[in-house]
């Protein structure tokens, strides 16, 4: 048998079984010929007229819905014929394709790679096969900047029109078409979601989404936290096929998570015919960058291959002695056992070593949100600390692998695991309180580190009873994480500085360690979804049960005394969704759903805290035009959290504000208005409320970094003929709304209008050869200062100021 098993794909819908057997029993007459893919859906119309074979196969997909890989060398200049009339997919491709000696190879779940004819083989005509069509494969390239399913909202990659929970997805496409740096910018046009802090902080990515911390995810599999955060992996944008975010309780799923959601990288993987790329970079303050990603098969016969993701930065900050020199390096292998298992490794180190501590000190209120200080205006470049001692590194290291295994017609069997070693060095010095033109500092450092264990074992069918079709998924995982944070502090250790000179004192040295925290995490769950299709209603029902457990040892090396608590909860959390899909690409749902967080550690009085639980009502539309590759969401959501966690970031300790109440409406737009033009539009107004607190002062508060309105809109427009073919030019608008830091809402910080572009030209698109594209992308173009976020009188942070990245790119 020579078929190419994708055992990164979704189940697939039951198909006719004859016809299936029989296409395969063809494709095992010719290696390597591409036969009508069996989850294809019935004949299209389609009217394209002759021209280049490059733009007709790009048309195409668009207009079937599917993507195409191809290199441009082997298209050169060959022209396609016209294709008009009804056509599947297969068809399609082998209409475009006849005579140029090449053919579409199915990569599985909607993706396709144009090959050449192997030498002495003949293609057969394609052969029709009537089926199910299951959709885009989740993990692979979206070839747009729309996806049309998910590997977050089910595990299963269902179509994202048949979920019944708000999903928004960032592809590769649009990372590239914005240029965005990091997940942070990456998610800057999404709705609903916020950064912290104002995305000036090169150690972590800070974000909110519905008002809460949002679950950290790669490939599926939780990320390492550490003890109070600080021993988090960051993720470079250049290591992702696509980022989702998940809104709302993901418990059912993922175990533990809190309300707001979860974000969920999908890393570069072997196998998908990408190009290879070198690219030379250099922008804003001093930023310098090299950065490749090569793959290829490394046998003859397409069963084993490789990529390989790295890059090498340097890069100061706008804020004085505060830089990074940043080392990355990703290999991933995939390895086709058989026609009905594959294995994939994939792995990456990274190193970020900081100076200036990584990130902007905080700054007092006076100077910055304030005006009217005797120091006049503390800018957005202002650095409070003491250069050679604000330091930061983090070294991280992820290796897992993913195997699946096809038992037989109706199961398929998965199990995805990572091992992941975070280790951070953060030393900093930080104000304390005014006295007079001085800031009175202080000296910490606190080291953390985390080791993890993450576990998912999946079972999935297929089952047809009559008209209605069941999608099963059954799974256990399990997490471990070990961590320890060390903190050194011995009051007020170092000089203070004069703001109106900023003169620097030098005598800065690291405190003695007084406190160290241990924890031990764990935590195993058994889940079950049913995903029901019956003619256009789908259901989705799901269930899990969690036990989870945690040790907690607290040292005190100054009061001499050690306290440990240990902690063991268990819980049942469920979601359930209904979906209606009409025949004009509408889909109304509705959706309920629970989350569940054992939360580690203990509050201001030694005793652990309570797990935290929530749930969210949800009510939503999407639109598909048929046709196209466009879509549309709005959804409306009411969520409530109970027992929420909030932390000092000054004293670190921790307390349980009680309850919040979060409802909000969400749109999101992402079009293709023309073969030439792609726009993204999106829109928030979210309502938070502490409904229950102890202090009836907080009561009736916002909830933190809780913008009520937010938008953005961005336009991308590229020329596909004449000489200026391949420009692009892009141009969007991002609107924020005033916020408070912290939950006394005693600081608040103004709205802020900001603006983005990107111009690019790909030089590939005249020649039809490998070679050059240029690209030239802003952020914050007009350099527009604004205060991000104050969570105190003596720390308030400056938001991102313009930020402008120059690209030189070779792919071949």
């Amino acid at each position: 048998m020579n078929t190419r098993f994708n055992a990164s794909a979704v189940v697939a819908a039951p198909v006719r079984i004859a016809p299936l057997a029989l296409a395969i029993t063809l494709g095992a007459l010719v290696p390597g010929t591409a036969l009508a893919d069996p989850s294809v859906a019935p004949t299209r119309h389609y009217e394209l007229v002759a021209g280049s074979l490059g733009a007709a196969l790009t048309d195409f997909a668009r207009q079937a819905g599917v993507s195409v890989q191809f290199n441009a060398t082997q298209i050169g200049a060959l022209r396609a014929p016209a294709l008009v009339g009804d056509f599947s997919v297969g068809a399609g491709f082998a209409r475009l394709l006849e005579g140029s000696g090449l053919y579409a190879k199915d990569l599985g779940g909607g993706v396709y790679l144009i090959q050449s004819v192997s030498a002495g083989s003949t293609m057969l005509r394609v052969l029709e096969v009537t089926a199910e069509r299951s959709g885009q494969n989740p993990l692979l390239p979206a070839a747009s900047i729309v996806a049309e399913n998910s590997a977050t909202a089910s595990k299963t990659g269902t179509s994202i029109l048949q979920n019944a929970q708000a999903v928004n997805v960032v592809t590769r496409e649009e990372i590239e078409a914005r240029g965005a740096g990091d997940v942070t910018q990456a998610l800057q046009y999404t709705p609903g979601v916020v950064s912290q802090y104002g995305n000036t902080d090169m150690r972590h990515d800070w974000l909110s989404v519905r008002g809460f911390n949002p679950g950290r995810f790669m490939d599926g599999l939780r990320l390492p936290y550490g003890v109070l955060g600080y021993a988090q992996p960051r993720i470079d944008p250049y290591l992702l096929e696509r980022v989702e975010v998940l809104k709302g309780p993901a418990s059912v799923l993922y175990g533990q998570s809190l309300p707001g959601g979860l974000l969920n990288m999908i890393s570069k993987r072997p196998g998908t015919g990408a190009d290879n790329e070198l690219r030379l970079q250099y922008g804003s303050h001093n930023h310098r960058e090299l950065a490749f990603d090569l793959g290829g098969d490394v046998n003859e016969q397409g069963s084993v291959a490789y990529r390989v993701v790295g890059l090498g930065r340097e890069a100061d900050s706008q804020v004085d002695h505060v830089g990074e020199e940043r080392t990355l390096l990703a290999p991933s292998l995939m390895w086709q056992v058989s026609d009905s298992t594959r294995l994939t490794l994939l792995a990456h180190y990274q190193k970020i070593d900081a100076d200036g501590g990584g990130a902007p000190p905080a700054l007092p209120a006076l100077g910055t949100l304030y005006g009217g200080a005797g120091w006049g205006k503390l800018g957005p470049d202002t650095f409070i600390g003491e250069p050679g001692y604000d330091h930061f590194v983090n070294e991280q290291f992820l290796l897992g692998y993913e195997l699946e295994h096809q038992l037989n017609d109706t199961w398929t069997l998965r199990q995805n695991l990572r091992l992941s070693d975070v280790d951070t060095d953060t030393r900093r010095v930080q104000g304390y309180m005014l006295s007079g033109n001085s800031l009175v500092r202080y000296a910490w450092a606190f080291p953390e580190q985390s080791r993890a264990l993450t576990i998912d074992n999946q079972a999935m069918a297929a089952v047809q009873l009559g008209d209605v079709e069941h999608r099963l998924l059954l799974g256990l995982d399990y997490q471990r994480e070990e961590g320890r944070y060390d903190e050194h502090f011995s009051g007020l250790s170092v000089s203070p500085i004069d703001l109106t000179t900023l003169q620097y004192t030098g005598d800065a040295i690291e405190p003695p360690l007084t406190t160290r925290r241990d924890q031990d995490r764990y935590q195993v769950g058994l889940y079950l979804q049913d995903e029901i299709q019956w003619h256009a209603w789908s259901v989705q029902l799901a269930g899990r049960y969690d036990v989870a457990k945690a040790d907690n040892d607290v040292t005190d090396y100054l009061g001499g005394t050690r306290t440990s608590v240990k902690q063991d909860d268990e819980a049942f959390s469920g979601r359930a969704g209904l979906v209606y899909s009409f025949d004009n690409g509408l889909a109304p749902y509705v959706g309920y759903t629970r989350s569940f967080a054992p939360t580690a550690g203990t509050g201001d009085d030694g005793e652990a805290l309570k797990p935290t639980e929530g749930e969210q009502y949800e009510l939503g539309l999407r639109y598909q035009p048929v046709g196209s590759r466009s879509l549309f969401t709005l959804s409306a959501y009411r969520l409530t959290q109970q027992d929420v966690l909030t932390r000092d970031l000054v004293t670190n300790q921790r307390s349980q504000t009680g309850e919040v109440e979060i409802q909000g409406i969400e749109l999101e737009g992402k079009m293709e208005v023309t073969q030439r033009m792609q726009a993204i539009a999106s829109w928030a107004w979210t309502d938070s409320e502490i409904t229950r607190d102890g202090n009836a002062a907080i009561e009736g508060n916002q909830q933190p970094f809780v913008p009520k309105q937010q938008g953005s809109l961005w336009l991308d427009y590229r020329l596909q003929d004449g000489l200026l073919k391949g420009l692009g030019m892009g141009a969007g608008a991002r609107y924020l709304g005033a916020s408070y830091g912290e939950t006394a809402n005693n600081y608040k910080s103004d709205a802020a209008t900001l603006f983005d572009a990107a111009v690019s030209y790909d030089l590939r698109a005249l020649t039809g050869e490998p070679g050059v594209s240029l690209q030239l992308s802003a952020n914050n173009l007009t350099d527009r200062e604004y205060i991000s976020t104050c969570i105190s009188a003596m720390s308030c942070y400056w938001g991102e100021g313009r930020n402008v990245t120059a690209s030189l790119s070779y792919r071949w």
